[in-house]
């Protein structure tokens, strides 16, 4: 089929793109340009756009700057694009500006070709993503307690403050590790396997709750830890997080309660056994002295009533004595 040579077919084609294309030539005069540029000049100027026009005419001051910067880097031969606000009825409008050199069909400099974008939408969003991602990125750092973001292949892809402080490393020596790093070497072997499993089955999970889980830190030391696991998805990739609480001190504070109560129960059952024979001492002497004796014998057991009670008072010391080194702050 033969193209109509009385059709612009180029003309069409450019009043039909959904961006603003504007040719200008050497001089900074308007050569050609499609039905967007010239509606898009009428409604932010006023003005109505035509071949031969000055565009600098259509420019304010900061927008005439700012171009003819990146005109002449333009006419050198660069390819120049920026983002911009425009203000429509007082509402700022996101536009990208692309700009580039353009020649004739002999290579010699035309001038150059200016597409404008409508990128207010795309820009809001990528605003709106950017500003969530820096809020989820405040609130992984200030959280109290280690945060891992770890990917399906069990790399570590981000890691807050706190992680440096409960197991040494600098952030930097955690990304892009494996999060195997964090786990002894004697339960490395089957790791990778429990990551794949609930990487294909997320689900919030809590680990060391009723089972004790330890982690290891860069200066080899272990430590005790509760680990809460759960899954979420950005930019259609899947995430997992891990929030690490170091349970050291409160294990080894429930171990050590844990003996001292041991301990204290082996004390009773040993001095209850003690403390029954002064006692039945002083019962029997007592049971004694009620009845008819000499006054000999009843200075006699006088003497043992002390000596059963000096005895008696001995063993409550020394329980009270015992019992208070068993203070666990």
């Amino acid at each position: 089929m033969n193209a109509d040579a009385s059709i612009n077919y180029a003309q069409i084609i450019m009043d039909n793109s959904t961006d603003a294309i504007l040719l200008i030539g050497l001089d900074h005069s308007v050569l050609a340009y499609n039905q967007n540029l010239q509606d898009t000049i009428l409604a932010y100027s006023g003005k109505i756009l035509k071949a031969g026009d000055n565009y600098l005419e259509f420019l304010n001051k900061e927008d005439t700057i700012v171009f003819l910067d990146m005109f002449q880097r333009c006419i050198n031969g660069e390819t120049v694009t920026i983002e911009r606000i425009e203000e429509l009825n007082q509402i700022p409008v996101w536009f990208e500006f692309k700009l580039n050199p353009t020649y004739d069909k002999d290579k010699n400099l035309l001038g150059i070709c200016l597409r404008g974008k409508d990128i207010d939408t795309r820009k809001k969003m990528q605003m709106a993503h950017s500003e969530s991602e820096e809020k989820f990125r405040n609130l992984i750092e200030s959280a109290p307690n280690s945060i891992l973001i770890v990917d399906t292949s069990g790399k570590i892809v981000h890691c807050n403050i706190e992680t440096e402080n409960t197991f040494g490393y600098h952030k930097e020596e955690l990304i892009n590790q494996s999060v195997e790093l964090l786990v002894p070497l004697r339960y490395r072997s089957g790791h990778d396997h429990l990551v794949s499993g609930y990487v294909q089955a997320p689900r919030p999970m809590r680990i060391g709750k009723n089972q004790v889980t330890s982690a290891i830190r860069k200066d080899g030391k272990e430590i005790f830890v509760e680990i809460s696991l759960n899954s979420f998805e950005v930019n259609k990739t899947n995430y997992v997080s891990a929030i690490i609480v170091d349970i050291t001190e409160k294990i080894q504070i429930e171990t050590k309660i844990k003996e001292q109560i041991q301990e204290l129960k082996e004390i009773a059952r040993i001095q209850s056994h003690e403390i029954r024979r002064p006692l039945a001492n002083i019962l029997g002497l007592l049971e004694l002295l009620e009845s008819k004796m000499t006054e000999e014998k009843r200075n006699e057991i006088h003497s043992y009533l002390r000596k059963s009670a000096n005895d008696l008072d001995e063993l409550v010391y020394d329980i009270v004595k015992r019992s208070s080194r068993f203070s666990i702050l």
